[in-house]
């Protein structure tokens, strides 16, 4: 046991110092988590700026007025239009000068002090579905800002954002991008680990050693997942401290998510390393994998969105569970009854890339 313990060691040893002699090893592991962790918290966003808006008054009283500053008064809306007529109104949609219209009908002030439910409505273009849905979400929260007093806000509008009260965009992407920019050091760097040393000429000098198959996976597995420990830690800590992504939950839960996350990529860069010959054919392989995986993680779009055929195939795709649990642990401070249920998932899907990593690995040395 203890002889085995050295040569792991040794392996491992052998292993980082591959990975950092290495230049495009060397340059995955620094330069890209960076990079994307920077021009995707900027690019990848929700937001919607520079709106223009309009509204249709019918009701010319001080509250009207008043719904209509606090409009006006969003960083959101550069411009807001007047309206006089419906006529007006399907204009401006249909030449898409507006994103979107308020209405106030004509009885909203004298609704408001009967106590009656007071009433507005928001036509949106649906040509632009995802933008109008936005819009929308901002014209509410202008006016409840404005409108505080709770009678009244249940009148206008009702619900609010749960979480993410302020619907900031980098408390959603920067989660993800841990999960996304961790999952891409870890395959890479597996992808190109055994089609490195076949490019080198050492695979056959590693097969002649008194190590098993079995041994040889695990130095294989443990120098790039320790790598990508660290990546995302790195991410982590940008992400909160210099981002200032709220951390409501377990660090140990965390711990626990980003070990078994990347225990299971591993797993699934080895074995592609495993069944390729060349470091290039590593990289595309590696890409080829990471495609759908992000599109089927929720990534950008809910899972529950997707067809129902597809729903099933998502099961198999441990960044989804990942994603969850990094949204939970800081956004939502979920437990470790909650957390065991998407840690348990990526754990067993990581068992099953690795033994399949393993069994390819023997049978390409027989």
């Amino acid at each position: 046991m203890k002889i085995w313990f050295y040569q792991l060691l040794a392996l491992m040893k052998k292993e980082f110092l591959a990975i950092w002699s290495d230049k495009k090893s060397r340059v995955i592991i620094i330069i890209p988590p960076l990079l994307q962790l920077f021009v995707f918290s900027y690019a990848v966003t929700l937001e919607v700026k520079n709106i223009s808006i309009g509204v249709l008054d019918r009701d010319n009283s001080v509250q009207s007025q008043e719904l209509i500053r606090a409009l006006g008064y969003s960083s959101s809306f550069v411009n807001i239009y007047r309206l006089e007529s419906q006529k007006e109104l399907q204009k401006v949609i249909d030449t898409q000068t507006v994103i979107a219209v308020v209405t106030i009908p004509q009885d909203f002030a004298r609704d408001i002090a009967s106590s009656r439910r007071a009433t507005i409505q928001i036509i949106a273009d649906g040509r632009k579905s995802n933008t109008a849905q936005i819009t929308e979400g901002y014209m509410q929260n202008a006016i409840m800002r404005v409108f505080g007093d709770i009678e009244v806000e249940q009148k206008i509008i009702a619900g609010r954002n749960l979480y993410n009260p302020n619907l900031e965009n980098f408390w959603w992407i920067l989660p993800n991008l841990i999960g996304t920019i961790s999952m891409l050091v870890a395959l890479l760097l597996t992808a190109l680990s055994v089609a490195r040393e076949r490019e080198l000429g050492t695979f056959e000098q590693i097969l002649v050693t008194p190590l098993s198959s079995t041994t040889l996976m695990i130095g294989k597995t443990l120098p790039p997942l320790m790598i990508s420990i660290v990546d995302a830690s790195v991410i982590f800590t940008i992400a909160h401290f210099g981002f200032g992504v709220p951390f409501t939950g377990s660090l140990l839960i965390l711990v626990a998510g980003i070990i078994s996350f990347l225990f299971s990529i591993v797993g699934l860069g080895l074995f592609i390393s495993s069944i390729v010959s060349t470091q290039q054919q590593g990289i595309l392989g590696a890409f080829v994998l990471m495609v759908p995986y992000i599109l089927m993680s929720g990534f950008a779009t809910p899972v529950e969105n997707m067809p129902s055929w597809l729903i099933p195939f998502t099961d198999i795709v441990s960044l989804k569970y990942f994603l969850i649990l990094l949204k939970g642990v800081f956004l939502k401070d979920i437990g470790w009854d909650i957390a065991l249920t998407l840690i348990v998932p990526m754990l067993i899907l990581g068992f099953i890339s690795l033994s399949g990593a393993t069994w390819m690995f023997r049978k390409k040395v027989g």
